[in-house]
């Protein structure tokens, strides 16, 4: 039987929003790498400055694109800092953020948003015991459940020295928070949330494209119309 959480999640949100993101999560990073390293003016040291930038950037429009295709609601906010920009991706009261980190249980780096977005889920910290969970749980707008999309890989030099993904060290989970920042109170894989929709009957859909039915109209030939010699056009 599924987490209620994991449950809650599957119902939500459609199965194409996670599961473009896995499938483009690689060609980002390479992306990211082409980006820093290839076909530039600088070096190897303003690379590897640059590659964590690039990477944030490519896959947050990913990230965005993602939710928009699947008919999600996607808004960009900003850190306390103001040093930085990120998504949120809402629905059904559940708040999902994506985050590169270096290991598949690292909690994501500090900042003071992300801490403000975790205390929200100070509520969950009384029902870690699945069996206290109730149905449905509460609605955005009184208590919100807010998830981070952790992803990341480790890189490799080629044998030509170039830096390249380690296509077998990507991971994606979705995680959920505890109120003081310091731990996942729950920390599924993409293939544990892919399994999930098989188990739920009432998991979001995909939004279907909707076929054009429009005929052609058919030309109408009109009997021309005789003008007095006074009209013109």
């Amino acid at each position: 039987m599924p987490s209620i959480l994991l449950d809650r999640l599957v119902r939500a949100y459609p199965k194409q929003f996670f599961t473009r993101l896995a499938e483009r999560q690689q060609a980002i990073y390479a992306q990211s790498i082409a980006i820093s390293f290839k076909d530039q003016s600088w070096e190897s040291p303003e690379g590897n400055y640059i590659l964590p930038h690039n990477r944030r950037i490519l896959f947050e429009s990913e990230f965005r694109k993602a939710a928009k295709d699947c008919k999600l609601h996607a808004f960009d906010s900003a850190h306390a800092g103001d040093n930085c920009t990120y998504v949120m991706v809402k629905a059904d009261g559940l708040i999902i953020t994506e985050h590169y980190v270096d290991g598949p249980k690292q909690f994501v780096r500090p900042a003071e948003s992300r801490k403000q977005n975790a205390a929200v889920n100070n509520w969950l910290d009384e029902y870690t015991d699945e069996n206290l969970l109730t149905q449905p749980l509460p609605k955005l707008g009184r208590n919100a459940i807010y998830l981070n999309l952790l992803h990341g890989c480790t890189l490799m030099t080629s044998p030509e020295g170039e830096l390249v993904v380690n296509s077998e060290s990507c991971f994606l989970r979705i995680a959920i928070p505890d109120d003081e920042s310091q731990k996942y109170l729950y920390n599924w894989s993409i293939q544990e949330v892919l399994m999930a929709y098989a188990t739920a009957p009432d998991s979001a859909a995909a939004p279907q494209a909707i076929e054009d039915k429009a005929q052609p109209r058919t030309k109408i030939k009109l009997k021309a119309k005789k003008h007095s010699a006074g009209n013109s056009e």
